[in-house]
């Protein structure tokens, strides 16, 4: 009898979890997941949509939520691949589910789990704020002001990021600002820039003084007022802003503004460490290098590019690249490239290549390999600077002709940047002369 029992019992089991779940089970189910996923609980949220997703009963807009709520999981954990197989699954149920689409475009937008398509991303993105989403209207806004998957256009980039801003969205309010200045437009307007960034301020974007603190300090307001922008980066680095502790490091680094004061910079420099801010761990590694209110600590400055490094910052990397070519690591070092081009992170490989190529240390220069890696960069993104390098490796190789052909590429390239055309002209003298480029 007891077997028996247990028998039953199993049974009933068994049939608990091959059983599809009804439409009342399944909603249940999301509902629970979406709350599991909130807890950042992906795993567990995942075997409770696992369920919903096979079952019959739902309605097709509910499956398509289901699907996006576990890519999202995967997402959230960096699984871009398996994010998108099931954000195209929901869009099957739902072609116009707004969430989903948006998720959609920024996979392509940064190229996580497929080939990297702007313009793809942005018909995503602009699908998404058609049916009123506020994420999808700023990335169409930012995508116009930058010329992103869709031809430069600043009234259709202000249209779409006022229609943003107006939502709350903060991202939007900045870039707003943004395209007020010189960068964007040939009739810049500090004022109205300045505006838009402390309306960004007051909404709660701490970064918004940081960008008006180098405002004040590239004299956009008239003359450069650099006392006036340690004021906004002394601000913002209080109120606990990685950038605003950065800027306020290198200004005590330099003295712009402040009095040079390296054992500060060094104090703020290692706060926006905390916060993983672009800069500060090259700030910091440069102080041990040079020995600037530390003493000198090559192992130091090493470590603290290397963390910079690791957590996929481009120019930490760069300098710990060089510092291990400079101490005769070079295998570390072309592990290192390595890793930055599996990344996709192209200007380490540009500016490794620049290095080997032209380098005035005979030790240094290695024209096979600067070769190798300038030929790896142009492929991933054919731009002057790139092929600027690339003729540089032919001409530190001796081939002058194939120096000079892709050199000619690059000025062709550059003709609407008359300073960087200048730069690339003098370096085609110097192959047409059949000399190597030397910094």
């Amino acid at each position: 009898m007891r077997r028996i029992r247990f028998q039953s019992l199993l049974a009933a089991l068994l049939m608990a979890v091959v059983a599809p779940a009804t439409a009342l089970d399944a909603r249940t189910y999301i509902d629970k997941a979406m709350a599991l996923i909130e807890a950042e609980d992906f795993a567990l949220a995942r075997a409770y949509l696992a369920p919903a997703l096979i079952s019959h009963r739902l309605h097709a807009t509910e499956r398509s939520r289901a699907y996006y709520l576990r890519g999202y999981s995967f997402y959230a954990q960096k699984f871009y691949v398996s994010a998108g197989k099931d954000y195209a699954r929901a869009l099957e149920f739902n072609p116009d589910n707004p969430a989903t689409l948006y998720a959609m475009g920024g996979l392509h937008y940064y190229g996580r789990g497929v080939k990297q398509d702007r313009a793809v991303a942005f018909q995503l993105f602009e699908k998404a704020a058609s049916f009123g989403h506020v994420g999808g209207r700023f990335y169409v806004g930012y995508a116009y002001l930058g010329g992103e998957g869709v031809a430069k256009n600043l009234d259709e980039a202000r249209r779409w990021l006022t229609q943003a801003a107006e939502e709350g969205h903060l991202r939007a309010m900045v870039q707003m600002a943004v395209s007020f200045r010189d960068s964007h437009t040939d009739t810049p307007d500090p004022d109205q820039a300045k505006t838009w960034y402390e309306q960004a301020r007051a909404a709660g974007a701490t970064d918004a003084l940081v960008a008006l603190g180098y405002m004040y300090q590239n004299g956009e307001f008239g003359e450069p007022m650099p006392e006036a922008a340690i004021d906004y980066f002394s601000e913002a680095a209080a109120d606990g802003s990685g950038p605003g502790m950065a800027s306020l490091a290198h200004a005590y680094l330099t003295g712009a503004g402040v009095a040079q004061d390296y054992r500060a910079a060094h104090d703020w420099f290692l706060k926006a460490t905390e916060l993983k801010t672009p800069g500060s761990f090259i700030g910091i590694g440069y102080l041990y290098q040079v020995g600037r209110g530390v003493p000198q600590d090559m192992s130091k400055a090493r470590d603290w590019y290397t963390k910079g490094a690791q957590i996929g910052l481009a120019r930490p990397l760069l300098r710990l690249i060089y510092l291990l070519f400079e101490e005769d690591e070079q295998a570390e070092a072309a592990s290192w490239v390595r890793r930055a081009a599996a990344t996709g992170n192209v200007q380490p490989l540009n500016d490794y290549a620049w290095l080997l190529a032209t380098s005035p240390s005979d030790d240094l220069r290695n024209g096979a390999v600067a070769l190798e890696h300038a030929h790896r960069a142009v492929d991933l993104d054919r731009n002057a600077s790139y092929l600027d390098t690339l003729a540089a490796a032919y001409a530190e190789l001796g081939q002058f002709d194939d120096a000079i052909s892709v050199q000619q590429q690059a000025l062709d390239l550059a003709e609407d940047d008359a300073e960087l055309a200048d730069e690339l002209n003098e370096h085609l003298l110097a192959y047409q002369r059949a000399e190597p480029w030397r910094e």
